[in-house]
């Protein structure tokens, strides 16, 4: 009976050995995210950073390498102010030199704003997922979304995913399609060409913003963008918007007038220029 006691807890010291040190291992889903302070960056706003926002999950590690030729500093904050969650150059030494990198490993969902120290215009973002924040799905991408903007009685489908989500969407006929999101952050989004085709520029106010077309073919147009820090609406201009039904009846009452005013006087036998 002794040995029996004595083989089971030499079993449970082992097992415990075992696992002891398993709890403080890194988690297997957590990855090595890597990014860039990209070169001519003091001269750049959101594209100082890349990829930005950088969309990653809970225990991920972001390493930034400063490609550039200047110094520069990865600072937790925004609008030039410090917040104190990570900075890759406290007191600013040491700076970060060409080549140079800086960690850090993110242990809660939320989205973390950041900077340079040295050149406040350089801004970026970490977009962390996690249960229940923000629009990621929980695997570190973003959550997709579907809006409906209607016309004369014709709905028109609009999809895409983001950071940022659409809320609603609105058809400005002829001139363009506003679309209301719920924060900022980086979208992407498909529209039918029925509704808008020969997409000209996406514009926040009389503000133009970058974008980029990602897809066209005969029926939709995929086109990415950030929306910016503290704005929820933009404008998408195209060459073509669906324009509203009184334009379009308008045009065909005068076609069918034409129709019929031509065949009443082709029966009477007179011509627009008088008797055949």
């Amino acid at each position: 009976m002794n040995s029996k006691i004595a083989l089971a807890v030499g079993l449970a010291a082992v097992l415990a050995a075992m696992l002891a040190p398993i709890s403080t291992l890194t988690p297997a889903y957590a990855a090595e995210v890597a990014a860039d302070i990209t070169p001519g960056s003091s001269t750049k706003t959101t594209d100082s950073y890349a990829p930005n926002p950088i969309n990653i999950n809970v225990g991920d590690t972001v390493t930034w390498t400063n490609k550039d030729s200047q110094p520069h500093t990865v600072t937790s904050g925004s609008n030039g102010t410090p917040d104190g969650k990570f900075d890759s150059s406290p007191g600013f030494n040491p700076l970060m030199a060409a080549q140079q990198t800086f960690s850090h490993t993110f242990e809660e969902a939320g989205e973390f704003p950041y900077y340079c120290g040295l050149h406040i215009n350089m801004i970026g973002s970490v977009v962390v997922a996690g249960a229940g924040n923000g629009n990621g799905n929980g695997n570190g991408e973003p959550e997709p979304f579907s809006v409906t903007a209607t016309a004369d009685g014709t709905d028109y489908e609009i999809t895409g995913s983001g950071n940022a989500m659409a809320t609603a969407a609105t058809i400005n006929p002829r001139e363009s399609v506003e679309i209301e999101f719920d924060g900022a952050g980086a979208v992407e989004l498909t529209l039918p060409t029925t509704m808008i085709s020969n997409i000209t520029s996406v514009m926040v106010g009389t503000e133009s913003i970058e974008s980029e077309i990602v897809e066209e073919n005969a029926t939709s147009t995929t086109i990415s963008f950030e929306v910016p820090e503290g704005e929820t609406s933009v404008q998408i201009m195209g060459g073509f918007v669906v324009p509203e039904f009184p334009v379009i009846a308008a045009i065909l009452a005068v076609a069918i007038a034409g129709i019929i005013g031509y065949a009443r006087f082709a029966r009477s036998g007179t011509g627009f220029f008088g008797r055949a």
